[in-house]
């Protein structure tokens, strides 16, 4: 036993330090029964020879041909993995070029389990996201993975929207495959007995390009056309869903999330200060002469931002992330939607973030220590 929880220690030591996001150790266990959950110890032993950076089988053997295993059985016992959604190859790294690498915990292995999830997996991954995870999911003056646009209607020509905060221009510009997908959140609440309040529609994630690719090869997800994925966010929008996408300009996928089930929201709202953690270009503002105190913008909002103070509603703006779900239900026109004076520029791409995320992590000494391995071409 003490054996098997020392690989466990290493591949989680191992997934913490490598990875742009990384999977700290939990005093409960908990980060060790999640990867008991999902490793094998000769799995777990296996993960420890990836790099965080895609490489071919070839150099994943140069690492592990001591331990006496052939390179056909190594690729086999990585493909496996890749299958299982455990470590990242196939589509989610290059549908053209066969390579293996370690698969962070989230964004990563945990949403790979859609379709997969358990009892006691989930519960323990709750325990963990709630005690441990947050504080590195949303670290302060690092970019996050996600971030928040406005639903159409919340948004008037005056606002110059520019195009990554434009859901149905994202939608557009969206590489194919387009695939709709479970939530895994929601999924993970129906299999602890609960139910979402706000819709039972269970398929309110997309996955575009080679993360939509990555998905169907797991055998989640459906593929369909770009008119229905546009019918499916009208939807998501009129539900109250907020819209988070990837927070990059490209658009690899879009969340349509609640406040009830989705653990990026669950997570933030920990903190006292929830919209400092945030990318968002929009806050909401009320006009106290106009405002009815109907409070539907207070059922509405997911982020717990929307009071009535004197039958007006006020809002929070430690807690207000700019989706606009209150704007397009009130009837007076009193809330409306307003431009950050500072508008937040994503990153290119969804590696241009993570890159970001990393340099930022290790500071510019581990950065170039970095670097200088990727030359030489040495584990990362």
């Amino acid at each position: 036993m003490v054996e098997s929880n020392d690989i466990y220690r290493k591949l989680q030591q191992h997934i913490d330090e490598r990875m742009p996001v990384g999977f700290p150790r939990s005093e409960s266990g908990a980060d060790l029964r999640i990867l008991k959950h999902l490793f094998t110890p000769e799995e777990a032993d296996l993960v420890l020879y990836l790099s965080a950076l895609p490489e071919p089988v070839e150099r994943v053997y140069k690492r592990v041909k001591h331990t006496g295993i052939t390179m056909e059985e190594l690729e086999q016992r990585l493909d496996s993995l890749v299958k299982r959604g455990l470590i990242m190859g196939g589509s989610f790294n290059d549908p053209n070029k066969k390579t293996y690498s370690t698969a962070q915990y989230a964004i990563g292995m945990f949403e790979f389990q859609v379709d997969k999830l358990y009892k006691e997996l989930v519960q323990d991954a709750d325990e963990y996201n709630k005690s441990v995870f947050y504080k590195e999911f949303y670290r302060p003056n690092i970019p996050n993975q996600m971030r928040t646009i406005p639903v159409e209607k919340s948004v008037v020509p005056e606002h110059h929207i520019s195009t990554y905060d434009n859901v149905a221009k994202l939608l557009e510009n969206a590489e194919e495959p387009i695939v709709i997908l479970n939530c895994v959140c929601k999924q993970g609440k129906q299999v602890l007995g609960g139910s979402c309040n706000v819709t039972d529609i269970p398929d309110t994630c997309m996955g575009f390009g080679s993360l939509g690719a990555g998905y169907l090869e797991l055998g989640s997800g459906r593929m369909v056309s770009k008119d229905e994925a546009l019918e499916r966010l009208k939807k998501y929008q009129e539900l109250g869903l907020v819209l988070q996408p990837n927070n990059s300009q490209d658009s690899g996928f879009i969340c349509a999330c609640c406040g009830d089930c989705c653990q990026n929201l669950l997570m933030v709202k920990q903190f006292p200060r929830p919209a400092d953690y945030f990318t968002s270009n929009f806050h909401a503002i009320v006009d106290a002469d106009v405002c009815e105190g109907c409070g539907t913008c207070v059922e509405r909002c997911q982020m717990g931002a929307v009071t009535l103070v004197n039958d007006i509603a006020a809002i929070n703006y430690d807690r207000c992330i700019g989706c606009g779900n209150c704007v397009v239900t009130c009837k007076s026109g009193a809330i409306q939607l307003e431009k950050n004076e500072k508008e937040k520029v994503p990153p290119k791409d969804f590696n241009a973030l993570l890159q970001k995320i990393m340099i930022k992590k290790r500071g510019f000494i581990g950065s170039m220590k970095m670097m200088g391995k990727m030359l030489l071409k040495k584990q990362i």
